[in-house]
């Protein structure tokens, strides 16, 4: 521990704090760990670690995802999602505020991504927001802690990374997303309703009726369509995960050129190539983290951790918030998909074997709580882009994000103490 602490943990902080991309961050670090520690174990093996954390064949459905998410954006299917959202819950006080929540689950069916789901819907939503009299803090809060919503409902790319890393079905995960990722979405309206009602936020509008609520939903559902055609993929089995990737792309370029004719030639050549460069982050992230995580795994860091976890209490609950804890702090210093690949492993064994979780609890628990470490107060990476918009201090956004987080945790918490809510679905579907 005292050897791992010294020459990799230690310069690995250091050179975050300097500034240094996370994936640089973590190579120079074990670099420095396997030249200066007296480490047994051969260089050769950090470069061999590396190709074989990316060659899982599970994560060619990362590139595929990401580029989904690329397109539609492009092709401005974003607006249709507004529009429908706004005529299902535009209506109800507090209104456009169910409006950036809903729109938040509609887009975790093309994105999947919390960081995604803010740089996009922001610009929108949040200038909306404001005209219509709700405060830019809360404006800026309800976007950001929304954005968790994306993730967890299925197809989610950091699902896709939990299963590929911790060898837990993905097709599993998928399923055991669906209903905690309702349940936020629903949880953080109701948040949303309390606070405009108490404030007197925002305009209230008349409901449009049933038939232009019908128009507006029809003329998005080629959109609504895609979360729909893969999770019915692969729930049912027609196709896996990594081919559900290429059906969603295929699919997504199909309805952006001829459906709504908004995805030109020039647009889908900046998708692949902005897909490209998003993806060779993310697996220069990947290979070096899953490096740094088998270094502890061999130094037996997960159980010092365990061990020290005991020594404060033997309580299952109370090891439970301490690891809640550790999310919301690591949260602060590192994006979620960075904290998932190093400490999914690390924890896994604790949380399995010591604490009696299921793999697949235990991968959304993780989700769950790394997530809700992209809006911790005060340095939440959501809150950095969602501010900012709003023309908003980060102090008045981590204060307006409050309410919004603590509903988010008391669904995290139900998340580790009722397996059921994760469980059920998996377990009707065949995945346990």
């Amino acid at each position: 521990m005292d050897l791992v602490g010294l020459y990799m943990l230690l310069p690995f902080i250091v050179f975050l704090l300097l500034g240094i991309p996370v994936a640089f961050a973590i190579g120079f670090a074990v670099y420095i760990f396997f030249f200066f520690s007296g480490t047994r174990i051969p260089v050769l093996t950090f470069m061999m670690e590396m190709y074989d954390g990316v060659s899982i064949g599970a994560l060619i459905a990362l590139p595929l995802f990401i580029l989904t998410g690329e397109i539609l954006t492009r092709a401005d299917i974003t607006d249709k999602l507004v529009g429908v959202a706004n005529a299902l819950v535009g209506w109800i006080r507090g209104g456009l505020g169910h409006v950036n929540i809903v729109t938040s689950m509609f887009f975790a069916g093309i994105s999947g991504s919390a960081i995604a789901d803010t740089a996009s819907l922001g610009p929108i939503l949040i200038p909306a927001m404001i005209r219509e009299k709700f405060p830019p803090a809360f404006s800026a809060a309800v976007t950001a802690t929304s954005s968790i919503v994306g993730p967890v409902i299925p197809p989610s790319i950091p699902i896709i990374v939990i299963g590929a890393q911790l060898n837990i079905s993905i097709g599993g995960l998928f399923a055991a997303g669906i209903v905690p990722g309702i349940l936020i979405g629903l949880a953080l309206m109701a948040t949303n309703y309390v606070i405009c009602v108490r404030n007197n936020y925002g305009e209230v509008h008349p409901f449009q009726g049933v038939v232009p609520a019908t128009m507006t939903t029809v003329k998005a559902l080629p959109a609504l369509l895609i979360p729909v055609i893969l999770l019915g993929g692969i729930l049912s089995g027609v196709f896996t995960p990594t081919e559900a990737g290429a059906v969603a792309a295929g699919y997504a370029a199909l309805v952006g050129a001829f459906v709504y004719r908004s995805l030109s030639y020039s647009k889908l050549n900046d998708a692949l190539v902005s897909a490209a460069r998003v993806t060779g982050s993310c697996m220069l992230i990947l290979a070096t983290a899953v490096v740094f995580s088998r270094i502890l795994a061999f130094y037996k860091v997960p159980q010092e951790i365990l061990e020290i976890l005991l020594s404060i209490s033997r309580e299952r609950v109370v090891l439970i918030l301490l690891i809640i804890v550790l999310y919301l702090f690591i949260g602060m210093l590192m994006d979620a998909l960075v904290n998932m690949i190093i400490l999914g492993p690390l924890l896994m064994p604790i949380m399995v074997d010591g604490l009696g979780f299921h793999p697949i609890q235990f991968g959304m628990f993780l989700l769950v709580g790394l997530l809700l470490g992209l809006v911790t107060p005060p340095v939440g990476l959501c809150l950095f882009i969602a501010a900012p918009i709003a023309r908003a201090t980060l102090d008045q956004t981590a204060l307006a994000v409050l309410p919004f987080l603590a509903t988010e945790l008391v669904l995290l918490l139900l998340i580790a103490f009722v397996p059921e809510l994760t469980l059920t679905i998996p377990r009707a579907l065949d995945f346990l």
